[in-house]
């Protein structure tokens, strides 16, 4: 079976495989090798402590955010590494495996995906000038709003509502389970704004 990374199968190179290169370029390589140290260097203290206190580390997230974690999917013009979604994932991977404390990565990744994500591609130009850059340096927390007592995480059957009032919605609902919620600075609150409409409300 031929290699994928490491080594030659036969006469083909490196990482190649019918002709399609699947080895990481030097760029992908320096990116990975420098995350792995950055975590294992700078982000391994006061975990057991902080676990058993239910202390969330601020400073940990700041110097992600200042080493570029946040900001590692998001496009530069408004302060992330633009990074595509291979590599963005395979750096959160060498995070996980250097870095031990699990509830930074829990939150990392769920600001990074349930509440930056949703801003990239859906936010209005004004909304990504306004939160992504505090989003990528690690000044502000983002967090998902989605579980409901009644529902739990299905997206299709909220209850929570959002009627549009001139240039503002009005939520009307509950949430439970809000991923982030005691440390959030930005909420991304699913609801639904039209319910005769089902699923696409």
């Amino acid at each position: 079976m031929p290699k994928l990374f490491g080594g030659t199968s036969g006469s083909q190179a490196d990482g190649e495989l019918n002709g399609m290169d699947f080895a990481w370029s030097d760029q992908q390589r320096e990116l990975l090798d420098a995350v792995g140290r950055f975590a294992s260097q700078q982000l391994n203290y006061d975990v057991i402590e902080n676990d058993r206190d239910g202390i969330f580390n601020r400073d940990a997230w700041k110097k992600c955010g200042s080493f570029g974690i946040q900001g590692l999917p998001v496009p530069t013009e408004y302060g992330g590494l633009g990074m595509d979604p291979l590599t963005t994932v395979a750096a959160l991977e060498r995070l996980g495996y250097a870095c031990k404390d699990n509830g930074l990565l829990f939150s990392i990744n769920a600001h990074l995906w349930t509440a930056v994500t949703p801003l990239i591609y859906n936010g209005s130009e004004a909304q990504k000038k306004k939160y992504l850059p505090g989003l990528c340096n690690g000044t502000l927390i983002g967090g998902n709003a989605m579980s409901e007592p009644n529902s739990g995480s299905d997206a299709f059957s909220l209850a929570t509502t959002a009627i549009k009032k001139g240039s503002k919605y009005i939520l009307n609902g509950s949430k439970i389970f809000v991923t982030n919620g005691p440390v959030a600075d930005l909420l991304v609150v699913f609801a639904t704004v039209d319910k005769a409409r089902g699923p696409d409300g």
